[in-house]
């Protein structure tokens, strides 16, 4: 078992996300490991699955986020890999049962934006910066 099954099964177990925010994840974690290039073990790939769970549970509880600050937005808008983390964070919202407030999906775009860097960094398949 890898340690995001493990992170998914807690989310699931421990009642943090349904079976309908489960699918999402998994989905989520399907669609990034085959677009990123990143494993299942991957820490950052858990810290966006934990984040989408997080953002699934505030969503639940009509809790909001803190948004990110304009400038960090502009800095990911601006940055080369924009392009290909806004083509994916689209087909992850697009697989989704759940809809995310813009400010989650500012989150997501940021998080994906961070595993394709890291990815290109490290060789990993995904964009070359």
């Amino acid at each position: 078992m890898s340690a995001l099954d493990e992170r998914i099964e807690i989310l699931s177990s421990s009642g943090y996300i349904d079976e309908s925010g489960r699918r999402d994840i998994e989905s989520i974690a399907c669609i990034l490991t085959r677009e990123c290039g990143v494993s299942r073990d991957n820490e950052l790939l858990g810290t966006l699955i934990t984040h989408v769970a997080a953002a699934l549970k505030r969503s639940r509880d009509g809790e909001p986020i803190e948004p990110l600050s304009p400038e960090i937005v502009a800095d990911v808008k601006a940055s080369p890999i924009f392009q290909e983390a806004s083509r994916i964070q689209h087909e992850l919202l697009n697989a989704m049962e759940h809809r995310l407030s813009q400010d989650e999906k500012d989150f997501l775009l940021v998080h994906v934006s961070g595993l394709l860097i890291a990815q290109g960094a490290m060789g990993g398949g995904g964009v070359k910066i």
